[in-house]
C-alpha cells in the first residue's frame, strides 16, 4: 500500500468510526486488540520470537516458579559452575 492509500484508508477509518455505534466499536476494540496481543514484542534465548500474550504467560509462570522456589541461587551456580 503506498502512502496515499495508507492515507485514505485512514480517513475512511475515522470516519466509520465517527459515525459507528457501540455494536461497532466493540468490534473494532476487539480487532485492535487481538492485533496487538499478536505483536511480536521479544525472542526467546533461541531467537524465536514471542507474541505479547505468549510473552505475558511466559512471565506468569517464571513468577510462580520463583513463589514456588524453583529456580538457582547465586551460590549454587557457582558451584554448579566449577564443574564446568
Amino acid at each position: 500500500m503506498n502512502p496515499m492509500e495508507a492515507l485514505e484508508l485512514r480517513k475512511t477509518m475515522k470516519d466509520y468510526i465517527e459515525e459507528a455505534d457501540e455494536r461497532l466499536l466493540n468490534v473494532l476494540k476487539a480487532v485492535v486488540e487481538s492485533y496487538k496481543e499478536n505483536d511480536i514484542v521479544a525472542y526467546t534465548v533461541n531467537g524465536d520470537p514471542l507474541t505479547r500474550k505468549k510473552y505475558c504467560q511466559e512471565l506468569l509462570e517464571a513468577e510462580a516458579e520463583v513463589a514456588r522456589g524453583e529456580f538457582t541461587d547465586q551460590e549454587d551456580l557457582e558451584r554448579e559452575s566449577e564443574k564446568w
